[in-house]
């Protein structure tokens, strides 16, 4: 039988820290194609060539006021872009039992910027903010769970 993965059990990891409270996470890589067509092809199909690949993951969360560094990351996220620091990234499956979060396998790491961060305070609805991280470089596939 497949191990079903849960929207809960992938978190996002920057610089240490899960970002804590999230509604979703979202890891996205893309090839860069170019058009290797010549005059030599028949029919009308294009040939296409890999030039690049590219990738970056993004976050939703509540946004929390507390002092609790987990769930206070919104300040060190808006901080690290403002410096315009580099940032390690990682995208991890966990094993979620109420507040056991075992790590399980991680799917990606890498180094990325944070590209985009928003705070949406909606009239009497929770605070939220969004997080997205462009990657540079190489990203590394790590361990997916076992089928059980």
């Amino acid at each position: 039988m497949a191990t079903k993965v849960k929207g809960q059990n992938l978190r996002l990891i920057v610089e240490g820290k899960v970002i804590a409270l999230a509604t979703s996470c979202t890891f996205h890589i893309a090839a860069q194609l170019e058009d290797s067509s010549t005059k030599d092809d028949t029919g009308d199909w294009q040939s296409q060539e890999v030039t690049g690949l590219s990738w970056d993951c993004s976050c939703d969360a509540l946004f929390s006021m507390t002092e609790d560094t987990e769930a206070n990351l919104y300040k060190d996220l808006l901080n690290l872009m403002i410096e315009k620091k580099p940032v390690s990234v990682e995208v991890l499956l966990t094993d979620s039992q109420g507040d056991n979060r075992n790590e399980t396998g991680s799917v990606t790491t890498g180094t990325g910027y944070i590209s985009d961060l928003s705070l949406n305070a909606p009239n009497r609805q929770n605070a939220t903010y969004d997080a997205t991280l462009t990657g540079y470089g190489e990203y590394t596939v790590g361990e997916t769970p076992a089928e059980s």
